[in-house]
């Protein structure tokens, strides 16, 4: 038989071994802790300021898109004969007609016209739907009677009906007088 050398083997006890690899004083573990609450309160606060951004992001392309929406299905398209613009030179008043060829009602209270460039003031304009509904709806004709202090001289002109989504109709026509 072969003698072995002798080993000095000394067994470390559960006690031992755990003392071996323990923080006497709990600093490690505390720091830990600390650390771990403050990666955690950061990544609260980057995801509330992120969730705010989020939603407003989503409410402005809901907006934005329900807008893009209106305008497409809007179309106005002015009838008048371009030759013969209907007007009373009593009243200083020129009378156009424009149709909804979209597929949207329209609200007649929020119509703007534009005459040449020039805003004209709702009080200066009478906005009726020839079949005397309250809305414009698809395929009915509105009847728009501007009335303006000085009357258009001769030449070329032009008038632009706008809806309350800023979908437009124009058209370019001319007086003799």
């Amino acid at each position: 038989m072969v003698d072995l050398p002798k080993v000095d083997r000394k067994v470390l006890t559960t006690g031992q071994f755990s003392k071996l690899f323990a923080d006497v004083t709990g600093e490690t573990a505390i720091t830990h802790m600390i650390f771990f609450i403050a990666a955690v309160v950061i990544a609260m606060g980057v995801v509330a300021v992120l969730s705010v951004n989020i939603q407003s992001l989503t409410g402005a392309t809901h907006s934005e898109s329900k807008v893009l929406s209106d305008q497409i299905r809007t179309d106005i398209t002015i009838i008048n004969d371009p030759e013969i613009v209907p007007y009373d030179s009593f009243g200083k008043r020129y009378t156009f007609y424009a149709k909804n060829t979209g597929s949207s009602e329209l609200n007649t209270e929020f119509i703007t016209v534009l005459v040449d460039g020039m805003l004209i003031e709702p009080a200066d304009m009478q906005v009726s739907i020839i079949d005397g509904d309250v809305l414009w709806r698809p395929g009915n004709v509105l009847v728009v009677n501007v009335t303006m202090s000085l009357s258009l001289g001769p030449g070329d002109h032009r008038v632009m009906i706008a809806a309350e989504n800023g979908k437009s109709g124009y058209m370019s026509f001319k007086t003799r007088t």
